[in-house]
């Protein structure tokens, strides 16, 4: 059995590193997804907790997050990864936000910009 790996070792790196490419890049086109997923959520929590409650939205945000996300995909998820995205959540609805726009009847328009 041991021969029969190092005769075929070259063929099982490039094979494994496919797999790995592959995975990587499914793992990509998710975290595009969940980007879009957590401006709604962070819109969600500003609508029903308004301004001075950062931390709640926080919290809010994230427990849902975890609820929605599938077990498989939380593995190529940090929490550093996690936050930076939620901040950008936050930064984009502060732009919105600042051009006088209000949130009524963001959800159907938000993920259009992302």
């Amino acid at each position: 059995m041991l021969d029969l790996l190092k005769a075929n070792a070259a063929a099982l790196v490039l094979v494994l590193a496919g797999i790995l490419t592959l995975v990587y890049l499914y793992s990509i086109n998710r975290k595009d997804l969940l980007k879009k997923i957590i401006l709604v959520l962070v819109v969600q929590a500003e609508k029903q907790l308004g301004s001075g409650t950062g931390e709640l939205k926080y919290a809010m945000v994230v427990e849902k997050i975890y609820r929605i996300v599938p077990l498989s995909f939380r593995w190529f998820l940090t929490e550093k990864e996690l936050d930076r995205m939620i901040e950008e959540a936050v930064k984009y609805l502060k732009a919105y936000l600042a051009q006088g726009k209000n949130l009524v009847g963001y959800e159907g328009e938000c993920c259009k910009h992302i």
